[in-house]
């Protein structure tokens, strides 16, 4: 699949320019269009977050704070894409006409995020967000899932910190469900550019499917040349051992399906991609 649009929620927050440096990165590479996303909590609906019994003095001074900050990471925002297109000499444009190519734009909008995100996510080949902090609000968290569940598209996780080069060698998760499969086309454009690919087969209860080694034969005939490994069953939970399994295969981006089991199931007992998204130390490209 070829990646020509990808798209970058950009809070605005301190240390949030890192997942922009790496979407820019991957958007040279692939001589992609990168249209960053910045946008804005509508100050009334921080009333919503407050309790019952305020005057209208108090509600006015939270909706008074709440556009002050927003305006704060709105101004901070458009700083890291001016900083980070000037230093990677990205040219900034909006428009297709004449093959588009490697450019950049940023828009900026007024009112959910997860809501805007989950739209404008639709018509993109990828989008790049930000992994959640531990200690972030409520937000980084219902915009990945959003990105991850309502759009059909593929999202890069990107931990936070000063980004590091991706994509020489490649960790692809597999437990035969349609996610991982859908994972695999996805993620393609960078298994084809990685130096090493290795496909990690989970073991997991109920998944049937084809076998690792039926893997690596269907990505031989995309050219790219595999070598598959078990995770085996253990004391740890899967997504523990997967990151670990990723990490002895010294891999700096891993490629998974998102969210196999069902909503519910997920609610009782946790689930892989929750463990993987709290633990990864590298980006990860999910799918759902």
């Amino acid at each position: 699949m070829a990646i020509k649009t990808i798209l970058v929620p950009l809070s605005g927050t301190a240390g949030s320019g890192g997942v922009l440096t790496t979407a820019l990165a991957v958007g040279k590479w692939l001589d992609a269009h990168i249209e960053v996303l910045h946008v804005a909590m509508d100050p009334r609906d921080s009333v919503a977050y407050v309790g019952e019994g305020m005057t209208s003095a108090m509600i006015e001074d939270v909706m008074s704070v709440a556009e002050g900050e927003a305006g704060e990471r709105q101004k901070r925002a458009a700083e890291q894409f001016r900083e980070a297109c000037a230093k990677d000499g990205v040219k900034e444009s909006d428009s297709a006409v004449g093959g588009g190519g490697f450019t950049a734009h940023l828009t900026s909008i007024t009112g959910r995020e997860e809501d805007a995100v989950a739209a404008r996510g639709r018509l993109a080949d990828l989008i790049v967000c930000c992994k959640p902090r531990e200690g972030d609000d409520v937000s980084p968290s219902v915009t990945l899932e959003a990105a991850l569940m309502d759009t059909g598209r593929p999202v890069l996780v990107v931990p936070p910190g000063d980004p590091a080069p991706i994509g020489k060698t490649v960790a692809l998760a597999w437990n035969g469900s349609p996610e991982a499969a859908k994972a695999i086309r996805f993620g393609l454009a960078f298994l084809h550019a990685a130096e090493k690919v290795v496909v990690l087969e989970v073991e997991e209860a109920g998944k049937g499917g084809p076998n690792a080694a039926a893997v690596v034969d269907y990505l031989a005939w995309h050219g790219i040349t595999a070598s598959s490994q078990d995770v085996t069953a253990g004391a740890a939970s899967i997504g523990e051992r997967l990151l670990g399994a990723a990490k002895a295969a010294e891999a700096d981006m891993l490629i998974m399906g998102a969210y196999t089991r069902s909503r519910l199931r997920r609610l009782i007992f946790g689930g892989a991609t929750r463990e993987v998204l709290a633990g990864a130390s590298i980006p990860v490209l999910m799918a759902h």
